[in-house]
């Protein structure tokens, strides 16, 4: 039973970030996402119900667990509990339950290389489709405003897949850290990741994205700490990013240089970013205890801050949907994934050397996890997939590290035990 679970985990996978109920409008009229959810959640039920309890309270499941009752208890003291009950509830259970289904289904490292690729595969499926309708159709998406009255076009998500020019950003972002760990992995993951990487960048500076460009120096940045050829790779990446940029339009090279300068035509709109996160804390703070309710940013901010948009800073988000205690809760989880892939890449490195699948996915799992908490202060994400995926997989990585442990001589386990602390 539990193959059968992984598999459809996959499958839910696959419809999530393909967003088959859109392309498949019957999927859609059967909530075929849902549907799965609780057919998958029958199947963990029946055969791993003795361990169900163990997940829900140990390390970062165990915070995980607190946000779920503090969104429950707090319901009744909440701005909006019928928007809560509508539409926040579900859109959150979607997100948390890659926490619980990768923390139950990921048994084994084969099962995880099998997770890895079916998300890599849809994550890059994303970025080649708008690229393709864009070279032999024109699609662009998205348009953004700079000073009088101009606007530029903008690279985003393909129309099924409706996401705006720095959610494409983030996908692409999310994927360069594992295209150039597992680069190393082996001869088709190398060549796989020589052949797609040039289409991610274009895409990322077609996107005009300058939270992407945050996180492409984060990552570039995250790699660097990590390796041991840092002149090299100092030249590779200006080599890099000096030809992207070179061949940009200059109104892509005036909206990438907005990021640093005040002197540009889209200057404007990044300064307004800025008055916009200090007017969603000023929302938060009309209800700083327990917030406007989950899900409920975008409705809070029309009402009271004047503008139709959900916060784009997930700690804004967070204080406006559940108040600066659930806040602190977020952060407190946040801290306890981070920690966890530490521990585990150290021990990786400590039992393995410099190689090693599990090593690599730690490596480009720890670069993700910085880029995304670079990106977490211009994009939302409560109920979005990242943040519990991470804590999923984290999880996974200490307990696959534990078992690679376990396996090691004596004398080695010995000495890597010096080091737990998991």
């Amino acid at each position: 039973m539990n193959g059968m679970g992984f598999k459809l985990y996959l499958l839910f996978v696959i419809s999530w970030f393909l967003h088959l109920t859109s392309r498949i409008p019957a999927l859609g009229a059967i909530r075929f996402d849902l549907l799965l959810i609780l057919l998958i959640s029958i199947i963990i039920l029946g055969g791993k119900g003795g361990e169900i309890w163990k997940v829900l309270t140990e390390g970062s499941a165990g915070i995980l667990t607190i946000i779920c009752f503090y969104i429950l208890l707090t319901l009744p003291l909440v701005q909006w509990p019928g928007s809560v009950l509508n539409t926040g509830v579900s859109n959150f259970i979607k997100g948390i339950v890659f926490y619980y289904f990768t923390v139950l289904l990921i048994t084994t490292e084969k099962k995880l290389k099998i997770f890895i690729t079916v998300f890599l595969a849809c994550q890059s499926f994303r970025v080649f489709e708008p690229v393709y309708l864009h070279i032999t159709g024109g699609y662009w998406g998205d348009i953004a405003s700079m000073a009088n009255w101009e606007f530029m076009e903008r690279l985003s998500g393909a129309p099924h897949d409706i996401i705006n020019p720095n959610g494409l950003a983030f996908v692409i972002t999310s994927i360069l850290p594992f295209a150039y760990y597992l680069g190393f992995s082996s001869l088709r993951w190398g060549i796989a990741s020589l052949c797609a990487t040039p289409i991610f960048l274009y895409a990322l500076a077609l996107t005009g994205s300058r939270s992407g460009l945050v996180g492409l120096i984060a990552i570039m940045i995250g790699i660097l700490m990590k390796s041991r050829k840092k002149a090299l790779l100092i030249f590779v990446f200006v080599s890099v990013i000096g030809t992207i940029f070179m061949n940009l339009t200059p109104d892509q090279q005036d909206r990438y240089l907005s990021t640093f300068s005040s002197n540009t035509k889209n200057a404007a709109t990044a300064e307004g970013r800025t008055e916009g996160i200090i007017n969603n804390f000023k929302v938060a703070l009309r209800r700083p205890l327990f917030g406007h309710g989950l899900g409920t940013s975008r409705e809070a901010n029309a009402n009271f801050g004047g503008t139709d948009k959900v916060a784009h800073n997930l700690y804004a988000e967070i204080a406006q949907e559940l108040g600066f205690m659930g806040l602190l809760i977020f952060v407190y989880f946040m801290k306890s994934v981070a920690t966890n892939f530490v521990r585990s890449v150290k021990k990786l490195r400590e039992n393995s050397g410099e190689r090693g699948y599990l090593l690599n996915i730690g490596n480009a799992m720890q670069i993700w996890l910085f880029m995304n908490f670079m990106f977490s202060f211009a994009s939302y994400g409560l109920s979005s997939y990242e943040w519990y995926l991470f804590g999923g997989l984290s999880v996974i990585l200490t307990q696959l590290t534990h078992a690679k442990e376990k396996s090691l001589p004596s004398t080695d386990c010995g000495k890597a035990n010096d080091h737990s602390g998991t």
